[in-house]
C-alpha cells in the first residue's frame, strides 16, 4: 500500500505573521494621523481665546463686587460662558452684591448678581413711604445692637399735661357740664374715686393737678423698619441670602426709619414734646401694643399684679413626674423641683433602683410627691386622707371644692394633713421650727389632737375640760352635750382656765362673738374670756364683777365670799340676774345679795349683804 503524503503548516504560520505585521502598521499610521488633526486644532483655539472677568480669590455670596477682588483673564472662547462678564462692562456692577460662592480663578457671570440691587439709597425705599432720621442713644440703640432691616416699637415720655390732659380743663369741663365729653383716653387715666371727688368740689384744679401723674409713656408708632443704623444702608439681598446686615460702625448716634407721612409727623412731635423711647422686635412679630398710655399711677398697680401672680404661683404646688439619673425629681418640663439631698432632708431616701422611699422604707410613687414654693414636700396620699386633692395647675383642693393656699397647708410629724385655719380656729399655731403650739406657746402632739368629722380640731386638754363640763366626744368626732345631743363645736368657748361656756349662755350674760372669735359685750368691747366664769347652774360671771360684790374664785374654781365660804348657785342666779356682764348695772340702787353658806353640821344658812351700786359702775 502506498503511504499518504503530509501538508506543511509552516507557510500558514508565516502568512499569519504577515497579516499581523499590515495590521499593526496601519494602526500606527491612524493614530498619527489623529494625533496631528487634534494638535491642528488646539492650535487653532489657542489663537481664539477671549478675555473675561475672574474671581481674584475666594469670594463669599453676599459679598460686595469691588475692583480689587476680580481680575481680567484670557480663557479660550470654547470654554466661555454666555452670561460671562468683560472687563469694559466690569464698572457696572461694581457695588452690587453676588448671589453665589465664586472660587479663586472662577469666571463671574451675570447670573451671579442682582439685578435688582438699589444703586441709590432712596431706591431701597417703597413708593408711598419716606425716610426719617431720628437722634438715638446708647440706650435707644439696643446698645448699639440695633440693625438695618430690624423692626422697632416707638414710645414717648411725654409730660402729662402736654399728652391732652390739664386739670383746668377738667374744672372748665365740670363748669360747663361737659365732662363726659372728655376723651375717654383722659377720663379712664384718672382713677374713678379721684373724679368722684373732683366733681363734689367747687375748684377740682388744684387736687386734680396735685393726684394726676407728672409723665407719661403713650405709644407712638410699632413695627417700624430700620433703613438705616449711622452711614451703614440695609441691603435686601443680604436678606435675601439670609445674610447679617453690615455694620461698619460699632457706634451710631441717629436710625433712619421707614415711615409714611402722617407717622413721621408723629416722631417729630414726640420727639419735640417728650423723650423717645424705641423697643426692639423680632421681625417676624406682628402684635401690637395692647395699652394706650402707661403712667407713675400704673406703677403701683403692675407692681400689685406682679405681686399678685407671684402670690399666685407661690400658692400652687409642683408636682413630681420623672426622677433623673441622679436622683432629682422633675416635673412635667423636665425642671428639677427637689434633689436628692433634700428628698433625704425631708425623711424620704433613694434606694440602689432609684427609687424614692418613705422612712418607713415602703416605696412611694414619685407621681404622688410635690413641692410647694418653699420647698415643703406634700405626698399626695396624705393629703388624700385629709379630704384633700391636687388638679392638673397645682392647686390643692378641699373636699368642698375650695381652693387652699399650699402654705397654709400644714403636715404634722405623724403626717396628718391640716390647715392653718383648722389650727387657729382650736386657739393653735405653727411656731418657727414647725411645731404646733398652743396660744401659751406650748408644743401640742398630734397625738394629743382630735380632727372632728367636719375638720374642726381639739386638743386632749379641751376634750379633758368639755368631759368636765358634761360633755363628751363620740366616734365621729362629734361633741355631745349631756343628753346626747350633737353641738356645734363653734357654739363653745373654752377659756384658757378650762371654763367651758356656750354661745347660748354668753347670750344670756349679754355677750356674742364676733367675726374674729373675740367675745364682745353688747357695746362691741371685747371681753376676755379667762376672765369669765361658769356657775353650777350656767350662768357665766366676770371676775371684775364678782370682785366688785367681795366674791373671788378659790384655787378649785369655786366662787367664795371675803370669808372663803362657797356661795350657793342660788344666791350667784340672783346676782347674775341683776347685772349685765358687760360690768353696767341695769338700774342703780342697793341690790341684796343673798350668800348661801354650807355649814360644818350640814344645816343650811345664809347671809345678805347689801351692795349700794351705782349705774356703769
Amino acid at each position: 500500500m502506498a503511504k499518504k503524503e503530509q501538508k506543511s503548516v509552516i507557510p500558514l504560520i508565516g502568512g499569519a505573521i504577515g497579516l499581523g505585521i499590515v495590521a499593526a502598521l496601519m494602526a500606527m499610521l491612524y493614530l498619527n494621523a489623529k494625533e496631528a488633526q487634534l494638535k491642528a486644532k488646539y492650535e487653532q483655539d489657542q489663537t481664539r481665546s477671549i478675555t473675561v472677568v475672574v474671581a481674584n480669590k475666594n469670594i463669599v455670596k453676599g459679598q460686595e463686587i469691588t475692583l480689587a477682588d476680580f481680575s481680567a483673564y484670557a480663557v479660550p472662547s470654547e470654554f466661555v460662558h454666555d452670561d460671562a462678564i468683560y472687563p469694559n462692562d466690569f464698572d457696572r456692577y461694581i457695588g452690587r452684591s453676588i448671589t453665589a460662592n465664586l472660587g479663586q480663578g472662577k469666571t463671574l457671570l451675570k447670573s451671579f448678581i442682582d439685578d435688582d440691587f438699589p444703586r441709590d439709597f432712596s431706591d431701597i425705599i417703597p413708593p408711598g413711604k419716606r425716610a426719617i432720621t431720628v437722634t438715638v442713644d446708647d440706650i435707644n440703640s439696643i446698645g448699639g445692637y440695633l440693625r438695618p432691616g430690624n423692626r422697632i416699637d416707638i414710645y414717648v415720655n411725654i409730660p402729662f399735661s402736654i399728652s391732652g390732659f390739664q386739670p383746668a380743663l377738667f374744672s372748665a369741663a365740670k363748669d360747663a357740664g361737659l365732662l363726659e365729653l372728655l376723651p375717654e383716653s383722659i377720663l379712664s387715666e384718672i382713677p374713678p374715686e379721684l373724679i368722684q371727688v373732683a366733681s363734689s368740689i367747687d375748684d377740682p384744679t388744684a387736687l386734680l393737678g396735685a393726684l394726676t401723674p407728672s409723665d407719661v409713656i403713650i405709644p407712638v408708632l410699632q413695627n417700624v423698619k430700620v433703613l438705616a443704623t449711622g452711614k451703614d444702608p440695609y441691603r435686601e439681598t443680604l436678606d435675601a441670602l439670609r445674610q447679617p446686615q453690615r455694620r461698619t460702625e460699632s457706634q451710631f448716634s441717629n436710625i433712619t426709619l421707614e415711615v409714611d407721612a402722617e407717622q413721621a409727623a408723629l416722631i417729630t412731635l414726640a420727639q419735640d414734646n417728650g423723650e423717645i423711647v424705641s423697643l426692639l422686635r423680632n421681625r417676624n412679630d406682628q402684635g401690637a401694643s395692647n395699652f394706650t398710655n402707661v403712667s407713675p399711677l400704673d406703677l403701683f398697680g403692675n407692681a400689685i399684679e406682679m405681686a399678685s401672680a407671684e402670690k399666685e404661683r407661690a400658692s400652687r404646688a409642683a408636682c413630681a413626674v420623672t426622677i433623673d439619673a441622679n436622683s432629682n425629681l422633675l416635673d412635667a418640663d423636665d425642671n428639677k423641683l427637689i434633689s436628692r439631698k433634700q428628698l433625704i432632708a425631708a425623711g424620704y431616701n433613694v434606694n440602689e433602683n432609684n427609687q424614692v422611699m418613705d422612712k418607713d422604707g415602703s416605696v412611694v410613687d414619685i407621681n404622688d410627691i410635690c413641692v410647694s414654693a418653699d420647698g415643703t414636700i406634700i405626698n399626695k396620699q396624705q393629703l388624700a386622707a385629709a379630704g384633700f386633692t391636687v388638679n392638673a395647675s397645682g392647686q390643692i383642693i378641699d373636699k368642698n371644692g375650695n381652693v387652699v393656699d399650699v402654705n397654709d397647708i400644714v403636715i404634722a410629724a405623724d403626717g396628718t394633713v391640716m390647715t392653718k385655719q383648722q389650727l387657729a380656729s382650736a386657739g393653735l399655731s405653727v411656731n418657727a421650727n414647725g411645731e404646733i403650739v398652743d396660744a401659751s406657746g406650748k408644743v401640742v402632739a398630734p397625738a394629743d389632737m382630735v380632727i372632728a368629722a367636719d375638720g374642726s380640731i381639739m386638743t386632749k386638754e379641751k376634750l379633758a375640760s368639755l368631759e368636765a363640763a358634761g360633755y363628751s366626744v363620740n366616734e365621729n368626732g362629734e361633741i355631745l352635750d349631756k343628753d346626747g345631743n350633737v353641738v356645734d363645736p363653734n357654739s363653745i368657748v373654752i377659756a384658757a382656765n378650762g371654763s367651758v361656756m356656750t354661745t347660748e349662755q354668753l347670750a344670756a350674760a349679754g355677750l356674742t362673738v364676733n367675726a374674729n372669735g373675740e367675745i364682745v359685750d353688747a357695746n362691741g368691747n371685747v371681753v376676755d374670756k379667762n376672765d369669765l366664769i361658769v356657775s353650777a347652774n350656767g350662768e357665766v360671771l366676770s371676775k371684775q364683777q364678782l370682785a366688785a360684790a367681795g366674791l373671788s374664785v378659790n384655787a378649785n374654781g369655786e366662787i367664795v365670799d371675803a370669808n372663803g365660804d362657797v356661795v350657793s348657785a342660788k344666791a350667784l342666779s340672783e346676782f347674775a340676774q341683776n347685772q349685765s356682764i358687760s360690768g353696767q348695772i341695769r338700774e342703780a340702787g342697793n341690790y341684796q345679795l343673798i350668800i348661801g353658806l354650807d355649814s360644818e353640821d350640814g344645816i343650811s344658812k345664809s347671809k345678805t349683804v347689801t351692795l349700794p351700786i351705782e349705774k356703769n359702775d
